[in-house]
């Protein structure tokens, strides 16, 4: 029987067939928390952003100094199509205690073209055990100031389900775009339910950009409902600044600001409420890309004005980076 234990021990810790072994994993967690800790020490809250999505035009350099500028710890980097999800790893053996290693993002044509063979790969990274997260995978999403996709990929389309069920048998996160249409609710329901395993993080809560389609959407009781009912769903935070209009329909977007002020916005009561009644289910994500790289700055500075320094400490904590620790290391946060 000692003989057969140890067999099946070395068995697995071989690497998934087709990738090389990955870097130590308790290696890569002592580094990145020791960068939390080191901006706990200097009296900064650290944050985790949990949404960067990762070209060839910005160098690593110049993201690192935008970390260090505005306290952001680590960064889930979740490379484009044209790169995979390699690359990732190798920008964390550029800057191990920084980068985690996110699979590629499901919003290039491959994704939307339902290509089998990404698909394929995609699983297999997920299970090689190499990577902490996957990327963000686009359901419904509307064109934006940095691209023109006007596509609908159903949450219960056969790509979706693959990614919900990756999710459920490694326990590895993955972000969700969908936009909250009422008619496109369901589809979400669906999987929600038949996948209680799977981690979603669904990207940009706080913002409603059509009022005609968003009836459900449009304050904070939708996420409450959410919440109480799919204890296996999380939020990241619209990125928006406060009294930003989205070209499509010229509506202010972030519902979850007052009125416009200067010089900063303030929380609105209901949900500086839902953040602190449910303080375990919401990240940071910045959403920056190339094209938004410029705003890197203005996205963290209004996390930390806007949210983060008018709920408690403890659900500031746990938003900015305890949250996300959770979800990509399976254990909580140890103060």
């Amino acid at each position: 029987m000692g003989i057969l234990l140890l067999a099946f021990c070395i068995f697995a810790m071989l690497p998934v067939p087709g990738h090389a072994a990955g870097p130590d994993r308790a290696e890569q967690l002592s580094g990145y928390e020791a960068t939390i800790r080191g901006i706990l020490a200097a009296g900064k809250l650290p944050i985790i952003d949990v949404e960067y999505h990762h070209g060839d035009k910005i160098s690593l350099s110049s993201l690192l100094g935008r970390m260090d500028a505005n306290g952001v710890a680590l960064t889930w980097l979740g490379p484009n199509e044209k790169l995979g999800s390699e690359e990732s790893l190798r920008q964390y053996e550029r800057y191990p205690g920084r980068i985690v290693p996110t699979t590629v993002h499901g919003d290039g044509p491959k994704w939307h073209g339902n290509d089998g063979q990404f698909l394929e790969s995609l699983e297999k990274d997920a299970k090689s055990g190499r990577f902490f997260a996957m990327g963000e995978f686009e359901a419904r999403h509307y064109p934006s100031s940095t691209n023109d996709r006007d596509v609908h990929k159903p949450v219960d389309s056969e790509g979706m389900q693959t990614i919900f069920r990756i999710s459920s048998e490694t326990g590895i996160p993955f972000l969700l775009h969908h936009e909250a249409e009422d008619a496109l609710l369901p589809e979400l329901e669906r999987m929600l339910a038949k996948y209680p395993k799977a981690k979603v993080v669904w990207c940009h809560v706080g913002r409603n950009r059509n009022r005609a389609t968003w009836k459900r959407f449009r304050d904070v009781s939708a996420v409450v409902e959410f919440l109480q009912k799919y204890p296996n769903l999380y939020f990241d935070i619209v990125q928006s600044k406060p009294g930003s209009k989205y070209p499509g329909t010229g509506q202010v977007e972030g519902i979850l600001y007052n009125a416009p002020r200067d010089p900063i916005e303030f929380l609105e009561s209901d949900w500086k409420k839902l953040f602190e009644g449910f303080p375990d289910r919401f990240v940071i994500g910045t959403d920056v890309n190339t094209g938004r790289f410029p705003q890197y700055d203005r996205v963290i500075t209004t996390f930390r004005q806007v949210i983060l320094s008018k709920i408690n400490q403890d659900a500031a904590a746990r938003m900015a980076y305890k949250n996300a620790w959770k979800l990509m290391t399976g254990t909580e946060w140890k103060d």
